[in-house]
């Protein structure tokens, strides 16, 4: 297993094809992927804008479209599709995961890549063909899973993190579970199974840790 963090700084964004947003926002940090499909990536972003800017002005960026705000726009938080050629790029590796949470913006690019060798390896080949990085830090990993992708399935992982970023786990509750469900469109149900046994998972971990100190 290998990981990079790659960085474009502000420069360079400046004079790519995610310029435009340089004028619109400092960074829009991704807090998890809610849908992929041929043609990008429906995330969830929390921004920070430039002064005098907004949600609908994303939608002046030709491969963003900004989908809904949540709570109204209280909380912050937006669904957004992205299809920008890196983005769409990235979904067409099966072998490696941009690993949330990550940002862009006016303020530089910063991603965290994690998976086998040889799929980081022609990732990094598309990366430098559509927008070379100013900065590649691969890190080695050990052959077995991070611990905590030893305790919980992809899914769970991204249903915890969703809920968590979007305050489920807040007291009280920024979000219901019936809000949560309709944002990662899935079965109110099968979120609850989800969470349940991740939480279940979690605290059968804490337990076993507990007891061998």
């Amino acid at each position: 297993m290998r990981e990079i963090h790659l960085r474009w700084t502000a420069e360079t964004v400046a004079t790519s094809e995610y310029g435009p947003i340089a004028k619109i926002a400092h960074s829009l940090e991704v807090v998890g992927h809610l849908d992929i499909g041929e043609k990008g990536i429906r995330q969830l972003i929390f921004p920070q804008f430039c002064e005098g800017k907004g949600p609908q002005d994303l939608n002046d960026v030709p491969f963003l479209t900004v989908e809904s705000e949540l709570d109204g726009g209280q909380s912050g938080y937006l669904v957004v599709w992205n299809s920008h050629p890196l983005s769409i790029a990235a979904i067409r590796f099966s072998n490696i995961h941009i690993i949330p949470p990550y940002t862009y913006g006016g303020a530089g690019i910063n991603i965290t890549v994690r998976g086998v060798p040889s799929g980081i390896s022609q990732f990094l080949k598309t990366c430098r063909e559509l927008l070379p990085p100013d900065i590649v830090k691969v890190v080695e990993m050990e052959d077995d899973k991070s611990l905590i992708e030893s305790i919980l399935t992809p899914r769970q992982m991204e249903c915890v993190k969703v809920a968590a970023s979007t305050g489920y786990y807040d007291h009280p509750k920024q979000i219901k579970l019936r809000e949560l469900s309709e944002l990662m469109k899935i079965p109110r149900s099968t979120l609850q199974e989800h969470l349940n046994r991740a939480e279940l998972a979690m605290m059968k971990w804490s337990g076993e840790q507990i007891n061998s100190e």
